[in-house]
């Protein structure tokens, strides 16, 4: 069975009826903020989608002609801002919408690839529209997706539209990792966090995606308990990156690879802020098996013995330090500093902390 976004994952319901029922005291922009893989872009479509409704119920009826263009990627009262990397990279329905207010076509030749920030020019753009009346539905709606790639312009510019909102309109910020983003951008917007669901909530629910043979539970363990992220791994989209952290991890503690050329394989396989996000993964797995490994009544998995027996080399203070730098790092990533180097500074760190 595939996610779609035509419906709200179940623990996200609870969010979507709180929206509803503050209706009347409800805030001109929302930060929908938690970790990726816990269904915040489904939220902001259905959302979306219910706000510009015409028969303004708490779920979008989907016959009327706002419904209709909503979903054809042509609403006139949506305006999405992204980067040129996302919509290029992730083919949803904001993908559509996102075009309209990329940078000019000329300064985008120019690149060698799709940029992973939201420009100044970007936010210059759709100022226009917003302040002008909603040309189909009661409100407009601005949706930034996601909004840590905004850079320090374009935030600062965002800003004064945040202060001074217009009328009828609606800001709604998705952002995996809001620390990233200027504090007098976060302390304008209302919160909306979204976080791990309960494990039983999120089993039952993987159960009606995936086939019987898999192992729920394990797959949950290694997503970090975050379901759409298990959704992934269980596709095999990010097994071969954990399947390589693990394995340069693993050499770099015995001292059988060096750093530089740790970080030179990684970084073939992707962004440097995806390398360190599955890194994070890897790194609360190993402590979750090191606290489970103290309790000898707790059965043990004989794949799991070389993260064991790797975890039980390091105290528990070498290993949050370690993952409080590598969270440091993921949120400059996509900065100036150049990602090779960046990744390689890590792993010095890393097998640093392994005695010779």
């Amino acid at each position: 069975m595939k996610v779609t976004s035509h419906e709200l994952l179940p623990w996200t319901e609870a969010a979507f009826d709180t929206f509803f029922s503050s209706q009347e005291r409800r805030a001109h922009a929302y930060m929908l903020a938690g970790h990726s893989g816990l269904g915040k872009t489904i939220f902001a479509q259905q959302l979306a989608k219910s706000l510009l409704c015409q028969e303004e119920e708490k779920h979008a009826c989907g016959q009327c002609q706002s419904c209709r263009l909503f979903e054809s990627g042509s609403h006139p009262d949506l305006h999405v801002l992204q980067c040129e990397k996302r919509m290029v990279e992730i083919e949803d329905l904001f993908a559509i919408y996102a075009p309209r207010y990329l940078e000019d076509e000329n300064k985008r030749k120019k690149r060698k690839k799709p940029s992973a920030i939201i420009a100044i020019d970007q936010v210059r753009r759709v100022i226009p529209d917003i302040n002008t009346r909603p040309h189909l539905s009661a409100c407009r709606l601005i949706l930034i997706n996601t909004a840590e790639d905004l850079n320090i312009n374009a935030a600062n510019s965002l800003l004064k539209s945040l202060e001074e909102p217009p009328s009828d309109s609606y800001f709604i910020l998705i952002s995996h990792d809001p620390c990233r983003l200027l504090p007098t951008l976060r302390s304008r917007c209302n919160w909306i966090d979204f976080r791990p669901p309960d494990k039983q909530q999120a089993m039952h629910w993987l159960s009606t995606q995936l086939a019987d043979q898999v192992d729920i539970s394990q797959l949950l363990d290694r997503a970090s308990g975050i379901p759409l992220r298990a959704l992934k791994i269980a596709n095999g989209t990010r097994h071969s990156d954990e399947r390589q952290v693990t394995q340069q991890m693993l050499q770099l503690a015995h001292r059988q690879i060096d750093p530089t050329s740790a970080a030179a394989v990684m970084i073939k396989t992707g962004e440097l802020k995806s390398i360190l996000e599955t890194i994070q993964l890897w790194l609360s797995r190993l402590i979750r098996l090191k606290i489970s490994s103290q309790n000898t009544t707790l059965p043990k998995k004989e794949g799991d013995k070389p993260l064991i027996d790797l975890g039980n080399r390091l105290n528990f203070r070498q290993l949050y330090a370690f993952l409080d730098k590598v969270s440091k790092s993921k949120q400059l990533a996509g900065g100036p500093l150049d990602p090779l180097l960046a990744l390689e500074d890590d792993l010095i760190s890393w097998q640093a902390m392994f005695s010779k």
